[in-house]
């Protein structure tokens, strides 16, 4: 049996995490004992520092039946509102997964794991849906984890309390990992502990499992046992530009052991040199930076990957030797923004996606047409029609607000996203929907005859005058 699992806490005394972080999520889940309805939980930080343990903890202590999906479960819109949705707005659930009704069913707790991966293909729609069921205001307590919340977007964070986790620092790991040894009957030195746990880089899930693989078929852990390839975390790549900005330390090997491709380390480098260079220091760098990518372009063009090496050793050791002084004092290193462009990027691909794919649903089109011939006149309604026009067609393709917002603009999207709530307007069947889009038509064409009436009866009253001036003059 994996130890990860053997020594998962059981309540919450026995979660290794901030007093602060317990106390809150403490007093959250009293307010739902009271019977007080409160926002959904989102558990934000690195991995192994706590998040999934702190929240079956939570269920243990109050005695709450627990509904969890996590990472390796399908996540798509039917899956989300069957399973979240129902768990969320019924009484209780049985052992079998089936949802009863009970007047004396206790809380149960829904845990969704990696909420921050829910936009892949197969998740399809998962974040929307979630999205619905969390503006409904769920009648039992949920518990979201996220490695990157920022991934999540800014509607789905709004309805959740974001409560952060940091990494553990290496005193506590050691004192898990000194209480395993104990429970485990293994006598070990403190200094073979302290280094996996510094290995560990804060995450107590790899210390522990590192430890496992360690004492395999030992009774006694020394330090000389301690043989663990070294982990890195992104606190490792920002001491590796400490290095190659504030030294002249050889850096290249570590660099090398870094968790990241050369691909990406070379944006952290291109973001923060301007923060650590200026002048001549700043062009050298630059000059050097780009022999780097050269190398890098090289690679991606003939997939020979040996030229890593050599676009590894400029971006580091060649940018670290250009310069004529360190800067001395603290620098607060910036990730790339390059990568929050192309995320913004994914997210409006993503978001077109979705809106064609619900067009080509409902109109019963391919995504290309609904694209050529479709896209354009819904969003002329949606932005010029009538309130109750808009609305209709809103509703009839189910359109979310942020849906509505990048269609017709975040005032509008408001408008019409109220109207559809107050008058409780949903799916409706095309014939409703066509009809929609002929008092549109008709609208419109009854406009273009009161202008033609306007003037033929202009040109009646001028032939009365005995002068005749054609049409088109007054066009």
């Amino acid at each position: 049996m994996l130890w990860v699992e053997k020594y998962r806490p059981k309540t919450v005394k026995d979660v290794v995490a901030d007093k602060k972080v317990i106390e809150k999520v403490l007093t959250w889940a009293k307010s739902w004992e009271k019977g007080t309805l409160q926002k959904p939980l989102l558990f934000a930080g690195p991995p192994g520092t706590g998040k999934t343990s702190l929240a079956l903890a939570i269920a243990n202590t109050f005695g709450w039946e627990v509904v969890e999906l996590n990472a390796s479960d399908q996540r798509n819109w039917k899956i989300i509102y069957h399973i979240v949705g129902e768990g969320a707005f019924s009484e209780t659930i049985s052992d079998e997964g089936e949802f009863l009704s009970a007047k004396q069913g206790k809380l149960k707790l829904i845990i969704l794991d990696e909420v921050d991966n829910i936009h892949r293909k197969e998740d399809a729609g998962g974040e929307g849906a979630l999205v619905k069921i969390l503006k409904r205001k769920p009648a039992q307590p949920m518990i979201l984890t996220a490695n990157e919340p920022y991934n999540l977007s800014a509607e789905l964070r709004g309805l959740c309390e974001m409560i952060r986790f940091k990494r553990l620092d290496v005193r506590r790991i050691t004192a898990v990992l000194k209480k395993i040894c104990s429970q485990e009957g293994i006598k070990a030195d403190r200094k073979a502990l302290e280094a996996i746990a510094r290995n560990a880089g804060g995450d107590l899930r790899a210390a522990i499992n590192d430890l496992q693989a360690v004492a395999g078929g030992r009774r006694e852990i020394r330090e000389d046992d301690v043989v663990i390839a070294k982990r890195t975390q992104e606190t490792d790549v920002f001491k590796v530009m400490q290095k190659i900005f504030k030294t002249t330390t050889p850096v290249y090997g570590e660099a090398m052991l870094l968790d990241e491709s050369p691909e990406d380390f070379i944006n952290w480098i291109d973001e923060n040199l301007p923060l650590e260079y200026q002048g001549e220091d700043l062009v050298k760098g630059y000059l050097v930076l780009s022999r780097a990518d050269m190398f890098l372009g090289r690679v991606r063009s003939r997939q020979f990957y040996r030229l890593w090496r050599y676009a590894t050793y400029l971006m580091t050791a060649g940018v670290q030797q250009v310069k004529r002084e360190p800067k001395k004092g603290f620098t607060r290193y910036q990730r790339p923004r390059v990568w929050k462009l192309l995320a913004m990027s994914r997210q409006r691909r993503g978001k077109i996606k979705d809106i064609l794919e619900k067009i080509g649903k409902y109109s019963h089109l391919s995504a290309k047409k609904a694209s050529s011939e479709m896209f354009f006149y819904i969003k002329l309604l949606l932005t010029d029609a009538d309130i109750h026009t808009a609305a209709s067609i809103a509703a009839f393709y189910d359109f979310s607000e942020s849906e509505m917002k990048f269609i017709a603009g975040e005032a509008r999207a408001k408008k019409i996203a109220k109207y559809v709530s107050e008058h409780k307007l949903h799916r409706i069947e095309d014939e409703t929907l066509l009809s929609a889009f002929e008092a549109f038509d008709a609208k419109v064409s009854g406009e273009e005859e009161k202008k033609e009436e306007a003037k033929e009866e202009g040109a009646k009253k001028r032939k009365k005058k005995g002068k005749e001036v054609p049409l088109d003059f007054f066009s």
